[in-house]
């Protein structure tokens, strides 16, 4: 029941991760009001600049060129976590998903029955995040 549980709210980080991915479910997103927040309240560093994939990517890298090399040492790797939204939900997301692995009790006598009973409360869990995280247009 406890992998379940980190299952399905580890979707809200994976369904996040599709819309920061995406130019265009960013756009519609809460993702976006809280950057246009943080931007507005003169926190650019964890605006748009941040959050945007389109923009974030630059983050990595000195005056945001990937020919000038890495901001500092592993910026582009290890600490890669640290440079943009996309990679701070990915970060969480793995984090529920090994977590769901490592807690993982058998629900039913039946393995492969187990593995579809996660991944419908993953299928349901992405739905529901998808529903509050993205407004209608």
């Amino acid at each position: 029941m406890t992998s379940l549980l980190l299952i399905f709210f580890g979707t809200f980080w994976e369904t996040s991760m599709d819309i920061i991915g995406n130019k265009h479910n960013y756009e519609m997103s809460v993702w976006k009001k809280i950057a246009d927040y943080f931007d507005k309240n003169g926190h650019v560093k964890i605006g748009n600049s941040f959050w945007d994939n389109t923009l974030a990517w630059r983050n990595k890298w000195k005056n945001g060129n990937p020919t000038e090399g890495e901001k500092f040492f592993g910026s582009s790797t290890i600490f890669v976590v640290l440079m943009d939204g996309w990679h701070v939900v990915k970060y969480f997301w793995l984090i529920h998903f090994f977590a769901a692995i490592v807690f993982f009790k058998p629900i039913s006598t039946n393995l492969i029955l187990d593995f579809f009973i996660c991944y419908v409360c993953y299928g349901i869990g992405h739905e529901f995040f998808l529903k509050i995280l993205q407004k209608k247009v």
